[in-house]
């Protein structure tokens, strides 16, 4: 076997190694009181911080007007949710259904009885759907998004598929991955974990052939897809950070072991669309602080990291409210001018910071005096 090079494939012995991912934990009876008034205040927050955006010319998102939009994965504090508030707030849709799976106490879920009510207010009426049972391509959740398309008079959509279903863990015979994160008892390590064949295909279809799938179920139920939009991020385009022969092995953590199935699938059915007449775009977000992030290993660590580089750059950050925006400014170039990237990029303010990122998370420690003391970095 090849000796492994890379510092993330190496558990630091100053740290405390804990195995797995961070577990999902129930809301207490006290947050999920908070979480009506959570989702009301979700929506207002993401609007105020879009309209100014448009107002000033920014983006350009016209090419709503008359649309029907196909949201799956729209509820909640993530890219969905905020895709969702945007098109609302210019209100010039056809219709919008939003298509999610959340448990009935959670934010998301009221996320999806607020946008209701939101759009029910504005007197939306059958032009609006928020549906509860999930993706399908077949039996009952498809029957439901049929019926609301259906309804909403939709002979032609656009798809969006924000989906967030994919679990951190290692393949069958790769080396290990440590991954560095902070509690409030301070630094330690993530041990990446085997995966079974079941967590391997959740992983791989519901984020990846599901999402790609789905346009070829619509259009043999009579629905023209007029185009559909995936969301990506680059540690899934880091594939030396997948070969244990290399240094760069693991640094893109649960991104390098499991977390890319999903979007190469996106990435294959992109590239294959390309010159078939189809609009099709795999967009790139920069790490966005949503409810996925801190159920994978280090991320909300790796976010922190990229936050402080980015000042030390001088860089603003572009948070979940805008990027929506900008992505429904690239479909609409897409659908209207011709602009044919199938790879648009909303990341290109800090992804030349990744080597630095890198250099550093191998570095930090628990040491107060070293200049990786991580304090000092997150």
């Amino acid at each position: 076997m090849t000796a492994l090079i890379s510092p993330f494939a190496k558990a630091d012995p100053t740290l405390p190694i804990r195995e797995g991912a961070p577990q999902i934990t129930r809301p207490t009876k006290e947050e999920i009181e908070l979480f009506p008034a959570e989702a009301q205040k979700l929506l207002t927050d993401n609007w105020a911080a879009q309209k100014p955006l448009l107002d000033a010319g920014q983006y350009n998102l016209k090419w709503l007007e008359g649309r029907h939009i196909l949201l799956a994965g729209a509820t909640g504090p993530g890219l969905g949710g905020a895709l969702e508030t945007a098109i609302m707030g210019v209100g010039t849709a056809a219709s919008v259904t939003v298509v999610a799976r959340d448990l009935s106490r959670s934010l998301g879920y009221e996320t999806g009885k607020a946008m209701q009510a939101q759009a029910e207010a504005a007197g939306w009426g059958h032009k609006f759907h928020w549906l509860n049972e999930g993706m399908g391509m077949e039996g009952k959740p498809l029957e439901n998004i049929l019926q609301a398309l259906k309804t909403a008079g939709a002979e032609r959509v656009v798809y969006f598929n924000t989906v967030a279903a994919a679990i951190s863990g290692m393949l069958p015979g790769m080396p290990p991955v440590f991954i560095k994160d902070f509690d409030e008892n301070g630094l330690f390590q993530w041990q990446l974990t085997p995966l079974s064949e079941k967590e391997i295909e959740i992983t791989k279809f519901v984020m990846g052939d599901m999402a790609v799938k789905f346009p070829a179920v619509l259009e043999a139920n009579g629905i023209e897809v007029e185009a559909a939009v995936f969301a990506d991020w680059r540690g899934s385009l880091d594939k030396a950070s997948r070969d244990p022969g290399l240094r760069e092995y693991g640094r893109q953590g649960a991104y390098s072991t499991s977390l890319f199935m999903p979007k190469d699938i996106l990435q294959e059915y992109t590239r294959a669309m390309v010159g078939s007449g189809k609009t099709v775009l795999d967009i790139f977000y920069p790490m966005m602080r949503t409810r996925a992030l801190p159920f994978i290993p280090g991320g909300m660590m790796m976010a922190n990291l990229n936050e402080t580089l980015m000042k030390k750059e001088g860089i603003r950050r572009r948070d979940v409210p805008e990027l929506a925006v900008a992505a429904l400014h690239r479909v609409g170039q897409a659908l209207t001018e011709g602009y044919d990237n199938p790879f648009p990029r909303t990341d290109d303010h800090d992804s030349h910071l990744d080597e630095w990122l890198f250099e550093v998370s191998a570095r930090l420690n628990n040491d107060e005096d070293s200049d990786f003391y991580y304090k000092r970095w997150v």
